[in-house]
């Protein structure tokens, strides 16, 4: 069991759920938000969200970048293309 960000500082908890359930949830509500054409959307969700996000994001114009976070999670920001580039730095 692990807490899913919903939007931005909300958090849910499924408990009696497996891992696919929590992929949906966090597939869906990052579609969601896609669809309502946030600028910039930046989450923590797991590897095998980051493969079902990508046609999501080209099919709603989002640029996807995503980064490990450890133990099976990635970091990823999803940037509305009409917005310009999220750059960092790298060392």
């Amino acid at each position: 069991m692990r807490k899913i960000e919903i939007v931005d500082a909300v958090r849910l908890r499924f408990p009696e759920q497996n891992a696919d359930f929590d992929l949906g949830v966090e597939v869906g509500a990052l579609s969601v938000l896609m669809a309502q054409g946030e600028p910039l959307l930046q989450r923590t969700v797991s590897a095998a969200a980051v493969e079902q996000l990508r046609p999501i994001a080209e099919r709603f114009r989002y640029a996807l970048v995503a980064s490990s976070a450890g133990e099976g999670m990635m970091d990823v920001s999803l940037i509305h293309w009409s917005r310009r580039p999220l750059l960092r730095v790298v060392s």
